[in-house]
């Protein structure tokens, strides 16, 4: 159910990605490394937040996908909500998603229908049992940290940070060619490789067994690179603010490689994630009554079974 609903949060995961990609590939003791090393972990720690993250995907200069979602939460009893625009080509799907009085709720643009997720086996265990807030162990972190910094090394050399009105830093980061580490470049290129390979073989489910999410789309906008796979380029950019989190922040990177007939492919993944209304968000919710709703069960599995109409 996790690989069905993945259209859903595809902005959220990429634009998570990438902070954490570039906590890695930052810097080591560098002033712009501690700064976004230290409003990365103040702004994580903020649940009242609306993140708007784009995606984008372009391959020789044409563009393939483009991502929009707006996602609010409020940090109190998993209530929140998002919006996601899928775009590609003349194909287009917008999905909304709610999660509020202990329900989640989805609907898609092309339909009246809103569909409830009930049941023990649900993606994440949204009944809430599953869901108590767990304090991460200082130590662990603190080791994280350690080997993070360790790893890093000498990439410490390609940051900058300069300060802008109101107390703002804008860090910057950029590794193309030799820059990028072997490893990172064996590791990425093996991904692509294998998950675009796995996608290929593996059929394209129905809507009606995504809660109505056409994942067609999506499928056939990946390039099928196959061979010559390298990351050619890696940029980051990042706002942070006068309390300490980051604002927005935006990543480039560059993939080039061929695909089973041989033609070369120039691949460029953009993602840029904003965040406001911090401490001050207020999902959206929708008022049921009236509505035309259908209840999706979910035995401990994850296999669906269709509840009744009503």
């Amino acid at each position: 159910m996790n690989k069905k609903l993945a259209m859903l949060g595809l902005g959220v995961a990429v634009g998570s990605m990438m902070l954490v990609t570039s906590v890695y590939a930052g810097v080591g003791d560098a002033p712009g490394y501690e700064t976004f090393k230290s409003a990365f972990k103040q702004t994580a720690a903020v649940k009242n937040v609306t993140r708007q993250v784009n995606v984008s995907l372009q391959d020789n200069g044409a563009s393939l996908l483009n991502v929009k979602s707006t996602i609010k939460s409020t940090g109190v009893d998993q209530a929140g909500s998002a919006v996601v625009n899928v775009k590609s080509g003349t194909d287009e799907q917008t999905i909304h998603f709610y999660s509020q009085d202990g329900k989640q709720i989805v609907k898609t643009e092309d339909s009246e229908v809103y569909k409830v997720l009930e049941g023990e086996g649900m993606p994440g265990k949204f009944k809430g049992h599953d869901q108590a807030n767990h304090t991460p162990d200082p130590q662990v972190i603190s080791e994280v940290e350690n080997v993070v910094d360790a790893l890093v090394g000498n990439l410490k050399n390609y940051v900058t940070m300069s300060e802008a009105p109101g107390n703002v830093k804008d860090i910057h980061f950029k590794l193309s060619g030799s820059q990028i580490s072997p490893v990172v470049n064996t590791i990425g290129s093996l991904v692509i490789k294998h998950g675009t390979a796995e996608n290929s073989h593996r059929p394209i489910p129905a809507k009606a067994d995504t809660l109505g999410v056409d994942v067609t789309t999506l499928k056939n906008s990946l390039p099928q690179l196959v061979t010559d796979i390298k990351m050619d380029e890696v940029e980051v950019n990042a706002s942070v603010d006068a309390d300490n989190h980051i604002t927005n922040q935006t990543a480039q990177i560059h993939i080039s490689g061929k695909d089973a007939q041989g033609a070369a492919h120039d691949v460029v993944l953009s993602v840029d994630m904003t965040l406001s209304s911090l401490n001050s968000t207020t999902p959206d919710s929708i008022d049921l009554n009236g509505k035309q709703v259908e209840t999706v069960k979910f035995d401990e599995n994850s296999h669906k079974n269709w509840g009744e109409k009503h």
